[in-house]
C-alpha cells in the first residue's frame, strides 16, 4: 500500500490544476508506508488528486507522476518514456545525437533528467522519490536505448540535501575514461561526463548556437564564459573571421581546444582564427573596454548567478554589469546574445536588467528575439518553473 498524503483544507488547488509538486507544508497527515517510495495524494475531502513518489526529507514532499486513477507502475513509466522519445524524434535536428531525452516535469517524469551523448546516456535522479523509482525507469531506458552505456550523474545539491549518495555510478555498460564524442548539426563535440558541468555539456543552448552559427559570417566573435567553447565552434563553422573564447577555467578551455580541433579549427599557427583566454571574465571585459576594442558579435552566457529567490538581487547586479560592459564593446550593427540560466530570474526581469545595462552603457539596442532552451527541453504548462533559460538577441 502506498504512503497516503492528505492535504490541509484549501491546499489542494495547485494539484487540481495539475501542478505536480506537493510541498511539505501542505500535508495535514501521513498514513502508512511504502517500501518503494510510492505515494497517493488526497485532498482534505478525501478526493484522489494524484499518485507519485515521496521525498520525505525535502521541502517538496512528493511529486505526482499521474493525475489519473491508475497505479504508478512499469507500464505507466514505459509509456511516458516512449512519449518523450517520440517527441525528440520529431524535434531534434538531423546530424545530431546529443540531446535531452527526458526533461523531468516537462515529460511528466518529475525529478528525472536523461541526456544522450552519442553512445552514452547521462541520467540524473534529482530526488529521493525519483531514485526509489529506479526499478521502473532504468529497465525501460535500457530497452529503449539498447547497447548504450548509462551513467548515473549523482553529484547534485538536491541529492546531497536528501542524504542520497552523490558518487557517479555505471548503470549499464562501462564508464568512459575520456570525454565522449557526439554530433550536433554535423559539428563534433566532446562531453565531459566525469567532471563536466551539468551532465557534461550545455545541450540546452543547441538552437542558440545555431543562431550564432548563422549570424557569424564575416564577423569577429567574442564568447564570454565560454566553458567548452561550443558557441565559438559554431561561430567558426558559420564563417567567423576571428573568435576569442574567455573563461576562468583552464580545464574548460582545454575542452574547448579539443572541440575546435575535432572540427578542424586549429587554435595555433598562422592561420588560426581562434584564441583561448584564461581569465576572470569581468576583469577581461574591463580591460577590453579600456583598450577600446570593438566586436561584431558578443555572447554572454555566465553560470547561474541565482539558484534561489534570495539570490536574485545580487544576480541581477552581476547580469547588468557583464552586459553593460559587453555592450560597450559592441560595434555599430553588432549583435549581443545575452543569456541567463538562473531560474528565479524571470524573462521580464532579465529584459529589465538588459534595459538598465543598455542605459548605463549609453548604447541603444533593439530586442530582436527572446529565446530559450531547445524543443528537447519541453516546458510543462502545468509547471512553468521548469522554464529557466533566457537568451535575448539584441542588435545595435
Amino acid at each position: 500500500m502506498p504512503l497516503l498524503l492528505s492535504l490541509k483544507p484549501g491546499r489542494d488547488e495547485p494539484l487540481r490544476r495539475r501542478h505536480p509538486w506537493v510541498f511539505g507544508g501542505s500535508v495535514a497527515r501521513r498514513a502508512g508506508s511504502s517500501p518503494d517510495g510510492s505515494c497517493e495524494v488526497r485532498g482534505s475531502d478525501g478526493r484522489l488528486l494524484g499518485r507519485g513518489f515521496a521525498s520525505p526529507n525535502a521541502p517538496i514532499a512528493a511529486r505526482v507522476w499521474t493525475f489519473e486513477d491508475r497505479p504508478v507502475d512499469a507500464a505507466l513509466v514505459r509509456g511516458l518514456l516512449e512519449r518523450a522519445v517520440a517527441l525528440r524524434a520529431r524535434v531534434v535536428p538531423g546530424e545530431t545525437d546529443g540531446y535531452r531525452v527526458v526533461y523531468a516535469e516537462g515529460d511528466s517524469l518529475p525529478g528525472l533528467v536523461v541526456d544522450r551523448y552519442g553512445a552514452f546516456l547521462a541520467v540524473q535522479a534529482t530526488t529521493e522519490g525519483t531514485e526509489r523509482a529506479r526499478p521502473l525507469w532504468l529497465p525501460a531506458l535500457r530497452e529503449l536505448f539498447g547497447g548504450l552505456t548509462v551513467i548515473g550523474k549523482n553529484d547534485l545539491p538536491t541529492r546531497r540535501a536528501e542524504g542520497l549518495p552523490t558518487e557517479d555510478e555505471v548503470l549499464a555498460g562501462t564508464a568512459p575514461e575520456e570525454p565522449v564524442p557526439f554530433v550536433e548539426r554535423g559539428l563534433r563535440f566532446l562531453a565531459d561526463l566525469a567532471s563536466g558541468q551539468k551532465t557534461g555539456f550545455f545541450l540546452d543552448q543547441r538552437e542558440n548556437r545555431h543562431l550564432v552559427r548563422e549570424a557569424s559570417g564575416g564577423r569577429r566573435v567574442l564568447n564570454l564564459f565560454s566553458y567548452s567553447g561550443a558557441f565559438g565552434v559554431a561561430a567558426l563553422a558559420g564563417g567567423a573571421t576571428q573568435v576569442v573564447q574567455v573563461d576562468v577555467s583552464g580545464r574548460a578551455l582545454e575542452l574547448a581546444r579539443l572541440n575546435h580541433e575535432a572540427n578542424g579549427q586549429g587554435v595555433s599557427g598562422p592561420d588560426a582564427r581562434v584564441t583561448l583566454v584564461e581569465a576572470d571574465v569581468f576583469d577581461d571585459l574591463r580591460a577590453r573596454v579600456a583598450a577600446g576594442e570593438s566586436w561584431d558579435l558578443v555572447v554572454t552566457d555566465p553560470p547561474a548567478f541565482a539558484k534561489r529567490t534570495a539570490d536574485v538581487d545580487r544576480a541581477c547586479r552581476g547580469y547588468k554589469d557583464v552586459n553593460r560592459l559587453a555592450l560597450k564593446l559592441l560595434a555599430p550593427g553588432g549583435t549581443l546574445l545575452a543569456c541567463s540560466c538562473s531560474g528565479p530570474v524571470s524573462p521580464d526581469l532579465f529584459q529589465k536588467v538588459l534595459f538598465a545595462a543598455s542605459l548605463d552603457a549609453g548604447v541603444p539596442v533593439r530586442l530582436v528575439e527572446r529565446r530559450g532552451a531547445g524543443p528537447d527541453h519541453p516546458v510543462s504548462l502545468d509547471c512553468p518553473e521548469s522554464e529557466y533559460l533566457k537568451a535575448f538577441r539584441l542588435e545595435r
